[in-house]
């Protein structure tokens, strides 16, 4: 087992994974093109449910989305970096700049969201802030300065569902005390 992290809890390692655990960590791999498990997903393996749930939802979730990954991780990126969920943000950071998202608008999305352009994603970055951080202060003009932008209701949902899945993910990796994994914080040069 990987060393216990910070809340005492250890991570479970590809190697060290039980068969069960092994066949998720090679679905991550393969749906996510990635070469190596996020450390998020090794620390929920400790609960086979928990790791199950949390894939599954991940997984349907970008198989049937009708938003561009690059605007979910803005979106994502955005949320961890207001809420400062180190883990998410550097996560999301080098999602968004593998999606080719620009310096920037990546220096905008947290320094002044009137300089994101086009307006459509600001608004919806607005909008989706407002979801993860204050839902219960949202009125009508909120969604309809969405629906403005061209964005149908089915896009709508959407977005409020990756503004609510942007804050359990944070909950998750700043509760479990979840460190950057070393080839993020390498790939950002952190």
């Amino acid at each position: 087992m990987q060393p216990a992290l910070k809340s005492g809890l250890t991570m479970i390692e590809e190697d060290e994974a039980p068969p069960e655990i092994a066949h998720m960590y090679a679905e991550v791999k393969r749906d996510l093109q990635v070469p190596i498990v996020p450390n998020a997903w090794k620390a929920l393996a400790i609960s086979p449910a928990a790791l199950a749930t949390d894939w599954a939802l991940t997984r349907t979730f970008s198989q049937h989305t009708t938003l561009p990954e690059s605007l979910v991780s803005m979106i994502r990126y955005t949320i961890a970096e207001v809420g400062n969920c180190r883990y998410c943000s550097a996560g999301n950071e080098f999602l968004c700049r593998r999606l080719g998202v620009d310096e920037e608008t990546l220096s905008a999305l947290v320094e002044d969201l009137d300089r994101v352009s086009p307006r459509r994603v600001r608004v919806i970055i607005e909008f989706a802030l407002k979801v993860a951080h204050h839902p219960q202060s949202l009125v009508a003009e909120d969604y309809q300065r969405v629906r403005d932008q061209g964005v149908t209701d089915e896009e709508l949902v959407e977005i409020i569902f990756v503004a609510a899945m942007a804050r359990y993910a944070d909950t998750l990796a700043d509760a479990l005390k979840i460190e950057v994994d070393p080839m993020v914080a390498e790939a950002l040069g952190r």
